[in-house]
Parts: structure tokens; sequence; C-alpha cells
């Protein structure tokens, strides 16, 4: 929506917090979101009436104007109310979703699975993949909260993109055992199925919260890979290994589980590139303004990001 130009909507709630001006007047700030994407809003009308109306997780209709505060967008919101039961609106429509053709993206993995000749990892892949409601949670969740692929599909389409630039890169080193580098992409994102949850808007489930997907994929797959017979323990080591990495690196620290492995290097990389690719991505097309040629200051990349000269009014 171009700044300047009213418009009505239906959004969620995903934060409030009342504050207060250096005179002690009230005024609203929300985090409203949609399909589209998130964005602050500031209320400066009768803002303990409408704290008490929009509670984080509510559906409201809002007639608003995009406005730029401090070289970013948000929202001037002119009028707020509950949705109610006859406003044609539900939580699930208002959920940010891939703009990729989901349907070829699930036909993609498909291929990558089926490609696999290790007896042992396709019938892993097969019954991680083999209950219904799991599978369809794994091909709709998403893979982050803000950062990147925080959307449905996610998942999904972070993992494709991973599995092409995986057999990409055995071409160029054929000592990568790809069956277990395409079976460790698939499932290093297993524990994202129980990460979030998806009412209204994406947020950490309380035992994503507490374990992180890292540690509720690692008993997940282990489980599984218990029930099938003769599972190689080598074999087993080497991919939850793949489960467990932590590809970055905080400032003078090592990630709990290094990389120790060829297929856990390549692993650690592509999560990166393609997770920082499809962010850098959403900064330039969201939040870079038209006629700006830089992006604000990142923290988690501490550096700004040129978005070039390409981006007129």
């Amino acid at each position: 929506m171009p700044p300047g130009k009213p418009f009505t909507a239906f959004c969620m709630v995903r934060s409030r917090e009342l504050k207060y001006r250096q005179q002690g007047t009230p005024y609203l700030v929300l985090e409203l979101g949609d399909r589209s994407g998130r964005l602050k809003a500031r209320i400066w009308d009768k803002p303990l009436a409408l704290y008490e109306t929009a509670r984080e997780g509510d559906t409201v209709k809002i007639r608003a104007i995009v406005q730029v505060f401090q070289g970013r967008k948000e929202l001037k919101v002119l009028n707020l109310r509950p949705s109610g039961p006859e406003d044609p609106v539900s939580a699930e429509a208002l959920l940010p979703v891939s703009g990729k053709d989901l349907e070829a993206y699930r036909e993609r993995l498909e291929s990558h699975i089926a490609s696999l000749t290790n007896p042992f990892l396709v019938e892993l892949l097969r019954q991680f993949l083999g209950e219904a409601a799991l599978a369809q949670a794994y091909l709709r969740s998403p893979s982050g909260k803000l950062w990147h692929h925080n959307y449905v599909g996610g998942v999904l389409e972070h993992v494709v993109v991973m599995l092409e630039l995986g057999g990409l890169l055995q071409r160029f080193y054929p000592a990568i055992d790809l069956d277990l580098l395409k079976a460790g992409i698939v499932l290093h994102h297993a524990g994202k199925v129980r990460e979030y949850s998806l009412d209204g808007f994406i947020e950490f489930s309380d035992a994503g919260r507490l374990l992180g997907y890292r540690a509720m994929g690692y008993e997940w797959v282990a489980g599984l890979i218990g029930r099938i017979r003769g599972f190689p323990g080598e074999l087993r080591n080497r991919l939850l290994h793949l489960l467990v990495i932590h590809p970055t690196v905080e400032a003078g620290q090592r990630p709990a589980v290094q990389p120790m492995t060829l297929e856990a290097v390549v692993l650690s990389h592509l999560i990166m590139l393609d997770a920082n690719a499809n962010a850098i991505c959403r900064i330039i097309e969201d939040d870079v303004l038209p006629g700006v040629r830089w992006s604000k200051y990142i923290p988690l990349l501490d550096r700004f990001i040129y978005a070039g000269e390409a981006r007129k009014p």
C-alpha cells in the first residue's frame, strides 16, 4: 500500500503496548499483520479504550493510512473496531503465505525424495512424511518468525532451494553423500512443525520456545530411526549430526555443535545462504522506501544493505 492513501482492511493484532509522552499523555502502539506482512501503528485518539478493545490475537477492522516515521513505514489508524461474526474474515486468511507456487515446490520435494537410493533413508523419509496430518503441517510450516521464510510454506520453500543447491554443489564435490545431505536438509527442519503456532499470526509454541526446533527434531527423528530394523549406527550418527548443528557463530563464541562432517559443513552454508538471501530480498522489497538506496542498519547482519539506484519513487 503506497504512503498517504487511505485503505480499509482486516488485520490481526500481533502485539500492543501503552506508552506515554513526556507530558504524561498516553498513546497506543500496535503491531498489526495480515497476509502481506506487518506494520507498527500508533494511535493517539482514545488509546486507553482501544487498548482494551484491541487485544493480542484479536482480529480487527481498520481504516488507516501508511505513513513514514523515522524512515520506516507504519500505519496511522483512523478507525478501528473488533471484527464480528458477520465479517467475512478468518484468522487463517490473515496468515502471511509464500508467494511461490507451493504445489510446484511440493512436487520438487517429492522428486528429490524419490531420487534417494539408500534404503534406510528412503524408509525414514517415508515414515516421516507418511502421516497425512504431519506431512501437511510440514508443508505449511514457516521457517522463521521474523527473519527469513516467515510465512506459511516457508519450510517447504527453504528446503527445496537447499535441495536444488545441494545437488548442484555435489557435481563439483562428488565426495558429498547426496542421499545423506538431502535427508539431512529435509529432516533438519522437522522440529519446525512443532516450534511455531499459527493461530492468526506466527508465534513460538511453548515447546518451541523452551526446547527449540533442533531438540524437538532430534527426538522425533531418533524415535523414527529406532523403529527401522538394522538402521546402521554410523549412518544414524551422521544423519542426527545434521539435525543438531547450528550454522551461526556468535561474536567470540562457538556454536554448541559445530559442523564436523562434509555434509554438515555444506548444510550449514546452505542454510545461511538461503536464509540471508530470502531476508535481504524481503528487506529490499518491503522495508526500503522507494527512492531510497540504503536500508536501515540491520543489527542481525551488522551492516546496511544497498538496494541500488533502480528503486524509484
